[in-house]
């Protein structure tokens, strides 16, 4: 619900605010003083593009805020969830403003999001009816969607939508499979060999680095060798030396008992050292050096660097296209089978979804022929009795989508001896208010959308039509908010609140003003809405008309 509008520097408007409230509210005010200057304002906020010469003269930028409250469970809670916002206290703060320089910025709870972003938003929490950019019961994808929560059709299309992600998903693997099995078929013998020539090297991903290390070990073994040998000489050399210390440390500790510590340490040192040398000792006898082994490591290593330049940077990635290279072959034989097995699977799925959509049809059919009487019988109502409507819903096998294989689109005929007509094309801007006031009042249970902002909807009625006209929107307001402008007096004294729209010259500047209308004040509106002027019996008309409603 549009709790709060502020509007500044817009046009002829500098600073206006106003607090609507539930139920009827209704925004009155001589012709020119402004009216459409705040409908523009809150196209503004259900995502319209700017026009930045529509600032007022002498500012840089025009703004226009909103609060927005939220009921739970309303499907906007989901859409700040997915933009990673929050209501507070239930309501929403939602900012557009326009500069000089053409550039728009939009916000929702100060988050900066995107003008589209804002049409998805604005489109589930207010319907603007008299613009048709802003009717989305003109599309015919919005038209079925009304029908489906008319009929409670959610566990249907739930069902339908899940049978058409799994039908995409399944072809989508058919096309990759039949796809990978010609490209395997193609590459067939270049397959085939690489495997083999993977396959009979026999390398493994730990090898490569195994053997570099060997290399260079086996590169400088003459080095090695020379200086271990001269290592183990030195080692022989200071194991006698350390015997000896060893021994003299061992008298002088019987003389010294303090003195064992050392002795111990020297012993420990001197069978570490011919440990050590034993162990060189090993080493040069263990290693089996030969050029022909060099030659062979080295080769290996030729090897590995070709297959990585013809498969792969690394081996692991020529391991990897070895892998795969089999997979495809495997696929170029077996290729038949697999997409066989798809085909099947791809036609239970159609056939199971050709069932639940004729069964989501049927639904619809059943629905709009009770929907088709309602909305016909509140035309009648407001002026249009000779009006026929009609909801056609065409069902195609062909057609598979998400919501199903049916087209839906509403028709309307208006007066007598025309043609039904798509109600997209309906050209007169009152009688296409009153259309969609009859489908609001027919739908207001399963519309989630909670404000209806209506223009034009008296245009060219007015006596008893216009009474019929107020007490649709009454009506109506019982469920959502209603906020209308209107140029009678009949359907302004049945609205729960009114807003005059005032324009004054200041100092040589012209203002539009936005003020609440309430006791007397309004009387006096009643009457200049009814005659023009505020005499005696105008007044007294004007209260008889408010104390009806009471």
């Amino acid at each position: 619900m549009l709790e709060h509008l502020e509007i500044r520097n817009f046009a002829l408007i500098e600073n206006l605010s106003a607090d609507f409230h539930e139920g009827f509210n209704v925004i009155t005010g001589e012709t020119g003083a402004g009216k459409s200057i705040i409908l523009g304002a809150l196209g503004l906020l259900m995502g319209e593009r700017a026009d930045s010469s529509a600032i007022r003269t002498g500012s840089d930028e025009m703004t226009v805020n909103a609060v927005v409250s939220i009921p739970p469970g309303h499907e906007a809670n989901a859409w700040l969830e997915e933009h990673s916002l929050e209501a507070e206290d239930g309501a929403i703060i939602i900012k557009r403003t326009v500069r000089r320089n053409g550039r728009s910025l939009v916000s929702v709870q100060g988050q900066i999001i995107t003008r589209s972003e804002l049409m998805s938003l604005s489109e589930i929490l207010i319907d603007m009816h008299g613009q048709s950019e802003h009717q989305s019961l003109l599309s015919p994808e919005r038209q079925k969607r009304v029908i489906d929560t008319y009929a409670s059709n959610e566990e249907l299309l739930e069902n339908v939508s899940s049978l058409y992600r799994t039908i995409n998903t399944l072809k989508e693997e058919w096309e990759k499979t039949n796809e990978l099995a010609l490209e395997a078929r193609r590459q067939e013998d270049y397959l085939s060999y690489a495997c083999r020539e993977i396959s009979e090297a026999a390398i493994t991903a730990e090898e490569e680095d195994e053997l570099k290390e060997k290399v260079s070990v086996f590169s400088h073994f003459e080095q090695i060798y020379d200086n271990l040998n001269f290592s183990t000489e030195k080692l022989k050399e200071a194991g006698h030396l350390l015997h000896d210390s060893s021994s003299y440390a061992a008298k002088a500790a019987k003389l010294d008992g303090s003195l064992t510590e050392f002795t111990s340490r020297l012993e420990s040192v001197r069978i570490d050292a011919e440990d050590i040398c034993q162990g060189l000792r090993d080493y040069l006898s263990d290693v089996d050096y030969s050029e022909e082994s060099l030659n062979m490591m080295q080769e290996r290593l030729s090897l590995i660097q070709k297959l990585k330049r013809k498969y792969g940077p690394s081996v692991s990635d020529v391991l990897s296209f070895a892998e795969d290279a089999r997979r495809k072959l495997d696929l170029a034989e077996d290729s038949e089978g697999e997409l066989s097995a798809l085909e099947k699977k791809i036609g239970k799925a159609e056939e199971e979804y050709r069932k639940t959509a004729l069964s989501l049809h049927e639904k619809r059919k059943k629905a709009a022929s009770v929907l088709e009487k309602k909305i016909e019988e509140t035309l009648r109502t407001l002026g249009m009795p000779q009006c026929r409507f009609e909801i056609r819903i065409e069902y195609s096998e062909d057609k598979v989508s998400s919501s199903g294989s049916d087209s839906v689109e509403f028709f309307i005929s208006a007066n007598p001896g025309e043609p039904v007509k798509k109600m997209k094309e309906i050209a007169s801007g009152g009688e296409l208010s009153r259309v969609m006031l009859a489908l609001k009042t027919v739908l207001a249970d399963s519309d989630d959308i909670q404000t209806q902002v209506f223009d034009e909807v008296d245009s060219g009625i007015g006596g008893a039509i216009a009474l019929r006209l107020a007490q649709c929107m009454r009506k109506l307001s019982e469920k959502k908010q209603v906020i209308a402008i209107t140029h009678l007096a009949s359907i302004a004294a049945r609205a729960h609140s009114q807003f005059v729209v005032r324009k004054s010259v200041e100092d040589g500047r012209t203002y539009t003003r936005l003020e609440a209308c309430e006791g007397e004040n309004r009387v006096h509106e009643i009457a200049r809405m009814l005659s023009g002027d505020e005499h005696s019996l105008t007044l007294e008309h004007a209260r008889s008309l408010l104390s009806e409603d009471q």
